[in-house]
Order: C-alpha cells, then sequence, then structure tokens
C-alpha cells in the first residue's frame, strides 16, 4: 500500500465540523477528551503499557441539581501487540436522576503499511438508570400517581468505533452507543430516551524539540436533532511531566487544562471551563480534576499519536 498524506484531510476535516450537524449535550467534552476510551473502544491499548484513568467534573456550578460526572477508565494490551482491553464506567447525575454506564471494550491494530496503523474497537455492557422521585419539587402531588421512591430501568449497550493513525496524525469516527434506548418505569411511562452519539476526532503532533510536544486537536459530537458541539484544543505536553491545554467551543465555552506527572507512572491534573453564552452570569462554570496511572506492560504496543493517557 503506498504511503498517502492525512494533512490535507484533517485540515478540510476542520472546516467540515462547522456545516449543519447536530449533536447532544451530555457531559463536557473537555472530560472525555482525558477518557477518551468512553467515547471510542479503538482507544483500547494505545498507550504502550496499561493505563488507569480517572475524572470528577462538576458543572454549572451554582445550579440546583447540576450535573456531576464521575468517569473511570482502564486499558492495556493483552496476549498480543495488536490486541487492546479495556474497562469503562461513567456515573452521571443530574437532579433527581443517575445514570450509572459499564462498558468492556476490545480494540485490534491492523498496520496499513510501515507508516500508518487502524485500531478497529467494539464495545458493549449495561447502563442503570435511576430516578428518585424524592428529590423532585411537584407541584401538584394529586397528579402523580404514588408508587416506589425510586425507579430503576436497566438496558444493553453496544458500541463500535476506529482510528487511522501515523507517527503525527490520527483521525477517529466511533459511535459508543448504537441502540436508541428508551428508559420507562412501571407504569409504562417513558423517562428518558437515548439517542446515537457520533464522534469525530482528529489531530496532529507538532514537536517542537525533543521535549516539547504540541498537539491541536478536534472532537465533534453529532446527534440528530441537537445542535451541534465541537471541542477544539492545543495541548502542550512537556518531557511528559507538565501538561497544559487550552479548550474552546464557540458560542458555548471556554476552558484551561493543566497537569503534572511525578514518577513517571502519576499524573495529577484540574480544568476548568466557563460559558461564554448568556448562562455564564448564572453558573460558576464546570470544575474537573484528573488522576491517571502508568505501568509497563509485556507486549508494548507502538503508541498511538492521538491522546494517550
Amino acid at each position: 500500500m503506498n504511503y498517502f498524506n492525512l494533512k490535507p484531510v484533517f485540515l478540510l476535516f476542520m472546516l467540515l465540523t462547522n456545516i449543519m450537524l447536530t449533536a447532544q449535550s451530555d457531559p463536557k467534552l473537555s472530560a472525555y477528551f482525558f477518557t477518551p476510551l468512553t467515547y471510542n473502544p479503538a482507544f483500547a491499548g494505545s498507550y504502550e503499557g496499561m493505563s488507569l484513568s480517572s475524572a470528577y467534573s462538576s458543572q454549572w456550578v451554582g445550579f440546583d441539581g447540576a450535573p456531576k460526572t464521575f468517569f473511570l477508565s482502564a486499558h492495556g494490551t493483552f496476549f498480543s501487540a495488536k490486541t487492546g482491553l479495556g474497562l469503562d464506567l461513567i456515573n452521571d447525575n443530574i437532579g433527581a436522576t443517575t445514570e450509572t454506564k459499564t462498558m468492556l471494550n476490545f480494540a485490534y491494530q491492523v498496520e496499513l503499511n510501515d507508516q500508518w496503523s487502524m485500531s478497529l474497537g467494539i464495545k458493549s455492557g449495561f447502563s442503570n438508570y435511576t430516578i428518585d422521585y424524592r428529590l423532585l419539587n411537584i407541584e401538584n402531588p394529586g397528579e402523580y400517581p404514588g408508587g416506589p421512591n425510586t425507579v430503576t430501568s436497566i438496558n444493553f449497550n453496544v458500541g463500535t468505533g476506529l482510528y487511522i493513525y501515523s507517527k503525527n496524525y490520527f483521525l477517529g469516527l466511533s459511535a459508543p452507543n448504537l441502540l436508541a434506548n428508551k428508559y420507562i418505569d412501571s407504569f409504562n411511562n417513558t423517562l428518558a430516551n437515548s439517542s446515537q452519539n457520533y464522534f469525530l476526532t482528529s489531530g496532529y503532533v507538532i514537536e517542537l524539540d525533543d521535549e516539547i510536544i504540541l498537539k491541536p486537536t478536534i472532537m465533534t459530537r453529532i446527534v440528530k436533532g441537537a445542535p451541534l458541539s465541537t471541542l477544539y484544543a492545543v495541548n502542550l505536553d512537556y518531557k511528559e511531566k507538565f501538561y497544559g491545554s487550552l479548550n474552546f467551543d464557540f458560542d458555548n465555552s471556554i476552558g484551561a487544562f493543566t497537569g503534572y506527572r511525578f514518577m513517571e507512572k502519576i499524573m495529577v491534573g484540574y480544568s476548568y471551563d466557563t460559558s461564554i453564552n448568556k448562562f455564564s452570569n448564572y453558573n460558576g462554570g464546570i470544575h474537573s480534576v484528573f488522576l491517571n496511572y502508568r505501568i509497563a506492560d509485556y507486549w508494548k504496543r507502538e503508541r498511538c499519536s492521538c491522546s494517550t493517557f
């Protein structure tokens, strides 16, 4: 297979993200950026070792019942250098509702030529959706038919994704929830619906010198019937010890991240995002903290140029 240049594709892709697409308003994209296994199973095994990451995000500080999200993901290479396995968990609490997703991930790497590789991934698992009626302020209690204080609905999820990457470029496409699930209670009332989410990601690694790496990236979430949500970020990596990032979502938010890795294994980080729309006057922004732990493994797959946390 002949070598091909993805730089024009990357530039074109950045333009195409501004066309009329639709997206869902889920947990803030910048939080997803540091736990990429949650949106693309092909990420499993992308680091040349084993990696465990967690993140906690408190959104829209100042709003009653504002979202609070906890992420946990672990992945590495198993059985061979081409095989990646991973586990990701998301606990998302908004007001009286709590959703917990537990997903297993599998990825397989294919070498396209001496320059390019492709990682193909699948994920499957379950989501548990709970609503606690005791936390609701019901204006007309007589209209509420009564029943249990909490209602739980469990659904099966399945997703897929891929990365095409070289030493300096990556381009990804994923759909972490292919099934459009409906959450219902014992009275057959619909509590919530989930839609298919599609993620487009791309980035380019710029080696300023042997110790400083600059990586501009974009991530777009697409869902039918909702406004487009695209996160643009510029990430700085100094000696794989100091990390910094600036991100913005046009007409929605702007944010920054800083992190430090010590003992070559542990990274701690903090990010803050603030609204730049009309909601900025009513909330205290989004605070997120991150923790990552790395260990070497036997197989040592070549690291992906994507965000390898």
